[in-house]
């Protein structure tokens, strides 16, 4: 099976048009559409279907692109193990929940360039698992960096796992903390401001309140950890947010944790990678990161 024609299939796939596919690769649109063909006729199933000139990957394309990703992966691995200075080429392609990107991820990622800066770290923020588990699934990232529930991914080989404990925090000017034995009550009924109340920790924490028969009072509901940060910063507000997010502020005394009722909410951080796929000298090496932070 000839690399070439699998690099154009993977081209066809990303664009999702045979134009641009050929115009990216300096190929005429008749030479990919030949080696797409090529690439068919050795495999034996159609990969698209074509309606017009629309495409989509049939069920036998989808099945086989996370090979495909891997075999270009593999030549890659060829190449750089016959490099006469040792030092690891490449890219390495991770996809972060925003709050672990905000929080830890760049402390790894830091590490990781100042031990090999000739490779290409590409970091997309996204916090929506269902598209993510897809990308992973499909090879299109190497690594898969969130927050969850424990057992939440046993398709995927897990590399590293971690609990994280989530908080509530706010301004230490905040009147509030000079009350003892608050409850969960009044804690999410001040000026509360959550990220998205539907994933993650947030939908989590509000189960538990429900279940307690509280019914949270967000006065804000916001995506962006960054901003909810920068709001209790300002001396507005309280959230509830991995503490990780809040650990440097917290020692600074830029901010400060709310003590209250005990909450049986278990997180933890996961980097996941693909069962499928080859584990090359990069991920190798970003793995040993990663564990050794």
């Amino acid at each position: 099976m000839e690399n070439k024609n699998v690099a154009a299939f993977i081209k066809v796939v990303e664009f999702n048009n045979f134009t641009k596919a050929a115009e990216s690769m300096g190929y005429s649109q008749a030479a990919v559409t030949a080696q797409i063909k090529s690439l068919e006729k050795e495999l034996g199933v159609l990969l698209f279907d074509r309606m017009g000139k629309k495409i989509c990957l049939t069920q036998e394309g989808k099945a086989f692109l996370p090979y495909a990703y891997n075999m270009l992966k593999a030549e890659e691995e060829a190449k750089n193990s016959v490099k006469t200075d040792g030092e690891l080429r490449g890219e390495i392609r991770i996809c972060a929940g925003s709050s672990y990107a905000m929080g830890v991820l760049p402390e790894i990622i830091l590490k990781f360039k100042e031990l090999h800066p000739n490779v290409n770290v590409i970091v997309k923020i996204s916090d929506y698992p269902e598209d993510t588990t897809q990308k992973l699934a499909r090879g299109e990232i190497d690594f898969l960096v969130c927050m969850d529930e424990e057992n939440a991914y046993p398709e995927f080989l897990t590399v590293s796992k971690k609990r994280e404990p989530v908080i509530f925090v706010t301004h230490p000017g905040n009147p509030l903390l000079e009350k003892s034995n608050m409850t969960l009550e009044e804690v999410v009924s001040n000026q509360y401001i959550t990220s998205d109340r539907d994933i993650g920790y947030c939908a989590l924490l509000e189960k538990e309140l429900r279940k307690r028969g509280i019914e949270p009072e967000p006065v804000i509901e916001m995506g962006s950890p960054g901003a909810i940060i920068n709001m209790l910063l300002d001396g507005y507000g309280i959230s509830y947010i991995p503490e990780f997010m809040a650990k440097k502020q917290i020692k600074r005394g830029q901010l400060a944790e709310i003590k209250t009722e005990d909450i049986d909410i278990d997180m933890y951080s996961y980097y996941l990678c693909s069962r499928h796929r080859l584990i090359n000298p990069i991920m190798k090496e970003f793995i040993r990161v990663v564990k050794e932070n």
